[in-house]
């Protein structure tokens, strides 16, 4: 069996692939269909929930469960702890969505910026007018997360396509796709060393990151940025995501004993970081890709949400029945 750090570096690559292959599909196919973007985004979403209801909050409800059975039924010190575990993961949910929607308000304020300083280069350079009311027409698709900050940007570009704000714009995209990834990340580090990574989980990961990247190169190449460029951005991300992984991994201590302090010590620490994320994850589900799946789909985001989930479903079973990759 490979080392663990191995296995996260390679578990955290693989579900990042989506986003390089989302950048070049979008890159080839724009100017694309807000529809395509908006049902990647409903079958991602159905993907990404089953993933983090069950893969994150659903073991540690399953480990609660399974310490009041035993010789003694009841609730003894083991059910004690994961009961503590589990008021640890529900707090950290409520901060790492708090912290989701306070850095997409921050990174909203950045993309208004550029739109507002467009707004005046346009009122004192009348010849610009021209070039907003053909602006407007441009068909720009959705945006997977962040997707006020990211809508704010798309108004923008519609009114200075070329515009020299543009490399800001595509700065601050770039960031808050890197910091909803960075406890991500770890937290597929920690799930390695535990063993429970499951083939679900990354492939829901995998799936949500895809609308992301796609929508994201279209716009960035709306605005005139060099092919080279953007696919750089979207390669960064993409290592940055596997040394992350690895780094949870390596940062994650193994072969503790079954009870003693230190493993206490580190269910709690991945209760929390268990939290953060699923938080995060479905604030950014709740907020930005289902609304936008919503609104350019219709009642088809509905099905596809029902479809990633359902699928999600289905490949846990595959998992359980034929083993998960950590064992294969």
């Amino acid at each position: 069996m490979a080392g663990l750090w191995l296995q996260a570096l390679l578990f955290g690559l693989f579900s990042a692939l989506s986003l390089p292959l989302g950048a070049l599909l979008g890159i080839a196919l724009a100017p694309v269909s807000s529809k395509v973007t908006a049902r990647w985004m409903a079958f991602g979403s159905g993907a990404l929930v089953f993933a983090v209801a069950t893969q994150l909050y659903g073991e540690s409800l399953f480990r609660l469960a399974a310490s009041t059975y035993g010789p003694h039924p009841g609730c003894g010190p083991s059910c004690k702890d994961h009961c503590t575990n589990v008021i640890l993961q529900i707090i950290s949910a409520m901060i790492g969505a708090c912290l989701y929607l306070a850095l997409n308000r921050w990174l909203e304020g950045l993309g208004e910026r550029a739109p507002r300083d467009a707004a005046i280069t346009t009122r004192l350079e009348p010849i610009c007018d021209s070039s907003v009311e053909m602006g407007a027409d441009v068909q720009i698709p959705p945006i997977a997360a962040l997707s006020s900050f990211r809508r704010a940007s798309t108004q923008g570009a519609r009114g200075e396509m070329a515009s020299p704000s543009a490399s800001s714009v595509a700065l601050s995209m770039w960031l808050g796709m890197m910091l909803d990834g960075i406890p991500e990340a770890l937290m597929l580090g920690f799930m390695t060393n535990e063993g429970a990574v499951t083939f679900s989980f990354l492939i829901a990961i995998f799936i949500a990151n895809f609308p992301e990247a796609f929508s994201g190169a279209s716009l960035l190449l709306e605005n005139r940025m060099p092919v080279s460029k953007i696919m750089g951005m979207w390669l960064v991300l993409f290592a940055l995501t596997g040394l992350l992984a690895m780094l949870g991994s390596l940062l994650m201590p193994t072969n503790v004993a079954r009870g003693s302090d230190l493993a206490r010590k580190r269910d709690k620490v991945t209760a929390i970081m268990e939290g953060l994320t699923g938080g995060a994850m479905l604030a950014m589900v709740s907020t930005a890709m289902l609304p936008e799946a919503f609104k350019g789909a219709g009642d088809r985001a509905g099905l596809l949400f029902v479809l990633g989930f359902g699928l999600s479903v289905w490949i846990t079973c595959l998992g359980y029945r034929f083993g998960s990759p950590q064992e294969m």
